[in-house]
């Protein structure tokens, strides 16, 4: 297995040989070996139990022979057989050290849906933010009552980090652009991670410098609002709804002739309501299955620079999903058409 891969993530089942365990070193291109896997062990829970892409790279340290069961099989076991996932847990957990997982446990999951505010201007700071998957907006909210906007955060960038080091009030409100998960980093904990690790705090206040010299140079060319926390590649829009402004636009006809432009400059994928229900099946629609339809579509967001969400020409639970994804809504009319819009459209774009 490679590290970041999804096609190649398994679990791996050690019968004969060894297989060493190893992970890219942070501003190196060297690895880093980690451990080495006998047999009887289970290599790979981690990517498996997640659903995210291979943590690590697995290489066989001499001649091994292997057993492999892949995510599709694994689930299919899951359903039939819960308790598996236990099981696994429990080789993954033993290979953790106690301090990733005493952090483990002090972190907080907060799915935040659209439009809601992370924080508002002017509250204390009690904790920093990692973004999981979606999109928020900080926007400032100047004396005499005028906002403006002064940074985008997407996945991998760190929330609120500058007022929980410097002990002062936040100085924007942080809301939700998209349906976005974040990892919540109590004061308490960081505080344990300064004391304990203090190269964290070397390599955050090289990371916070790094951005606040790019903000730097922004502001000599155009003026915009300095912010140490501005990821200038988190800036591009990367999920689009399509969503037609009635029923007689050719939707899928546009969509296909956009999706095929847009491999001209990377990795793209086109998403509609059929093929979802073939890669999940139409059980995927009920509320009890939310969480997995959401991870499944932030690994598809992450294999690609552009996804292109299809709605479906009527008020669907897709169409929904779709707009709840997109980080800009596109709609789309005819030329000759008439310019008032449909259901759909009244009901999320205005």
């Amino acid at each position: 297995m490679k590290q970041d891969s999804m096609k190649e993530a398994a679990l791996l089942y050690i019968l004969m040989g060894s297989l060493t365990v190893s992970q890219h070193a942070p501003d190196t291109s060297d690895d880093v070996q980690l451990f080495t896997a006998h047999p009887g062990d289970l290599v790979g829970g981690l990517a498996v139990l997640s659903g995210d892409p291979s943590f690590f790279s697995v290489k066989a340290k001499h001649y091994a022979r292997v057993a492999a069961i892949t995510k599709e099989t694994f689930y299919a076991i899951i359903k039939q057989t819960p308790e598996v996932v236990l099981h696994v847990a429990n080789t993954v957990i033993r290979r953790m050290s106690p301090f990733v997982r005493q952090i483990d446990f002090a972190l907080d999951w907060e799915h935040l849906e659209a439009g809601r505010a992370l924080y508002k201007q002017g509250q204390p700071s009690e904790a920093t933010f990692i973004v999981l998957s979606g999109r928020l907006r900080s926007v400032i909210t100047h004396k005499n009552g005028r906002k403006e906007v002064v940074a985008e955060y997407g996945k991998g960038d760190l929330v609120g980090i500058v007022e929980l080091l410097t002990q002062t009030e936040r100085s924007t409100t942080v809301m939700a652009v998209r349906d976005s998960e974040l990892a919540k980093l109590p004061e308490g904990l960081f505080n344990i991670i300064k004391l304990k690790h203090p190269v964290v705090m070397t390599r955050l206040i090289k990371l916070l410098g790094q951005r606040l010299l790019g903000s730097w140079k922004s502001t000599s060319r155009e003026p915009l609002s300095l912010n140490i926390e501005q990821r200038p590649s988190q800036s591009n829009y990367s999920t689009v709804a399509i969503v037609p402004v009635s029923e007689d636009v050719p939707l899928s006809q546009f969509t296909l002739e956009l999706y095929h432009s847009l491999l001209a400059i990377g990795p793209a994928v086109r998403l509609t309501s059929e093929y979802v229900v073939r890669s999940l099946s139409t059980s995927i629609w009920e509320s009890a299955n939310e969480y997995q339809l959401i991870s499944w579509l932030g690994h598809i967001e992450d294999q690609h620079r552009v996804t292109l969400y299809q709605c479906d020409s009527s008020l669907t639970v897709w169409t929904q999903r779709c707009i709840r994804q997109a980080d800009v809504i596109l709609i789309v009319g005819l030329a000759d058409g008439d310019p008032q819009m449909g259901k759909v459209c009244k009901k999320f774009c205005c």
